[in-house]
């Protein structure tokens, strides 16, 4: 009975342990893309040919006006 507890603990962990890493790992590739999502937007900078669309509280860098979001 004790052998086979130890057994079932053992099991327990192991199954805990390898959810924990396909979790980490799912999660990897998102953080990659929003990773370089932020470089690729830091290096265009606020100059070039951007869009900014519809009436909102976003205040457009090509135009002044007030946005709902900048392309």
């Amino acid at each position: 009975m004790k052998k086979y507890l130890t057994v079932l603990i053992c099991c327990v962990a192991i199954g805990i342990g390898l959810n924990v890493q396909i979790k980490y790992i799912h999660d990897q590739p998102k953080k990659i893309s929003i990773a370089l999502t932020n470089i690729e937007a830091l290096a265009r900078g606020e100059t070039g040919n951007g869009n900014c669309r519809f009436f909102g509280s976003v205040d457009c860098p090509y135009s002044g006006d007030k946005v709902l979001y900048v392309e």
